[in-house]
């Protein structure tokens, strides 16, 4: 029979109230069946994976609404509901990802639900194989297979396994680096291939399990790790490499150099005076412990060393206007959040380092104002202009704006010192103008690989940090000032 006719025989002629799809099809004929059975101003709640290409004439005439829902429930794809824990009120959100859960898991155990006709025998998991062939088997198959695992002791809270053989080389540093994130993934661990000379990450460290064997598999790392403090006991380790989000950072390198480990941490250093103070306490009761570098990358590209050379020598203080064009970035966004700190704190730190590396001197006064944005959109704490006076009396101004065009350069910065003029242009190439001298690329380098290299060399041979404890504690410090005028 005509299923659509059936649905209007059954309802009076009306059509139904609302329809849900539970189907995976990549057919848009689902959807448009779902419209013919309902009533006028009815709903249809997608809950599979359908096709969606809608005809208008499906869904107009009847003025139909058309819901789709996330898996689990609402709060799925939330990260203020699913990473901070901020739950949805009952009384304006029902049923939550969490609610439906513990619904479901009621009505299992009261044997309102029961799956007793979708189980089979379980397959040991040795016949993992055989089992995922059982659901792909022509005819009859079933809904869902179980796997059983071996009894053993119950499960550490942490994992250290093994997952390639050991290199046997000397003379290289041995890295362990903690988090697995996409710039871990994406810079470090292929500029650190690319040096296999100077470096070795023995041990990649993770949240989970499953995403440290991921990548220690991806990249060859002989150990994949969710034990942190494991990892500070091991001997063989030299350097310990943080890329995890900026609320560990602090912390995570004040274990590392208690432990006599030298450590490279992926900017900000820290994200607040309180975080911070540990780490100077630490140094002024060990004024020769551990090499401690945070990863302000952009002093060691090409484009910052021609200046510095340009500006090498120099009689006057030099103005810098240094504008990043940074892009917009939601505001529920975690470098917003408390795990990040903000994007002044955790990425502008990038531009007051610079300014340290091209005046060679400290900063004595910070003034900043920011943008009142008129709406939510837009952020104070992203749209700001930041100006650092320095004790050679140079100035350095920072316009930092998350209200640009993405089809605009990042980065571009002006010098002037001297009668020269020296342009930045995204670490693409540097002009030099009234003097000789400058720099070009067909592709942006911001100095990540150069950093290692520098790194290395005092790591093996000895010789001052490539950046004095100093300039590191000065760029944080410059960063909470302007974090706290801004948000004024």
């Amino acid at each position: 029979p005509d299923i659509v006719e059936t649905v209007h025989r059954l309802t009076d002629g009306y059509g139904a109230d609302g329809v849900v799809i539970t189907a995976a099809s990549s057919s848009d004929a689902i959807v448009a069946q779902a419209f013919q059975f309902c009533r006028r101003k009815g709903r249809v709640v997608v809950v599979g994976d359908v096709g969606l290409n809608i005809a208008r004439a499906d869904i107009y005439p009847k003025e139909i609404d058309l819901l789709i829902s996330t898996s689990y429930g609402p709060g799925r794809y939330d990260s203020i509901y699913e990473e901070q824990g901020q739950d949805y009120p009952l009384a304006y959100v029902r049923w939550t990802e969490n609610r439906n859960m513990a619904e479901y898991l009621r009505l299992l155990a009261s044997g309102r639900v029961s799956l007793a006709n979708m189980l089979r025998p379980p397959y040991e998991i040795d016949r993992a194989e055989k089992a995922y062939a059982a659901l792909k088997a022509p005819g009859e198959k079933p809904l869902l297979v179980l796997l059983t695992y071996p009894e053993r002791e119950a499960a550490a809270a942490t994992v250290t396994v093994t997952v390639a053989p050991a290199s046997t080389r000397s003379g290289v540093i041995r890295v362990a680096l903690v988090g697995a994130g996409n710039f871990a993934q994406g810079v470090h661990l292929p500029n650190i291939r690319k040096l296999s000379d100077r470096f070795r990450v023995d041990t990649i460290v993770a949240r989970t399990g499953l995403s440290a064997t991921g990548v220690a598999e991806r990249f060859g790392i002989v150990n994949a790790s969710t034990n942190f403090a494991e990892v500070l006991a091991d001997a063989g380790i030299d350097l310990v490499l943080i890329a995890t989000r900026h609320h560990l950072h602090a912390s995570m390198v004040l274990e590392a150099l208690c432990t006599g480990k030298h450590v490279f941490v992926e900017k900000p250093l820290a994200l607040s005076e309180e975080q911070l103070a540990p780490i100077v306490a630490f140094y002024e009761k060990n004024p020769n412990g551990p090499l401690l570098m945070t990863g302000y990358n952009r002093r060691f590209s090409p484009a910052i060393r021609e200046a510095q050379r340009v500006l090498a020598g120099r009689t006057s203080p030099v103005i810098v206007n240094y504008r990043m064009n940074a892009g917009y970035i939601a505001p529920d966004h975690w470098v917003h959040g408390d795990e990040g700190g903000g994007r002044n704190i955790g990425e502008a730190c990038h531009i007051y380092d610079i300014f340290a590396a091209l005046t060679g001197s400290s900063p004595v006064s910070v003034q900043a104002m920011a943008v009142d944005p008129g709406s939510k959109y837009w952020r104070r704490d992203d749209n700001f202009t930041a100006t650092i006076g320095c004790a050679d009396g140079s100035v350095c101004t920072l316009t930092y704006t998350a209200m640009g065009s993405k089809g605009y350069a990042k980065e571009r910065a002006e010098i002037f010192v001297d009668g020269k003029v020296l342009a930045l242009d995204d670490y693409k190439q540097l002009s030099v103008v009234g003097a000789k001298g400058g720099w070009k690329s067909m592709t942006v380098d911001k100095g990540q690989e150069q950093e290692l290299l520098v790194l290395s060399d005092v790591l093996r041979k000895g010789g001052t940090w490539p950046i004095t404890l100093d300039d590191q504690l000065a760029t944080s410090r410059v960063s909470f000032e302007v974090e706290r005028q801004i948000k004024q």
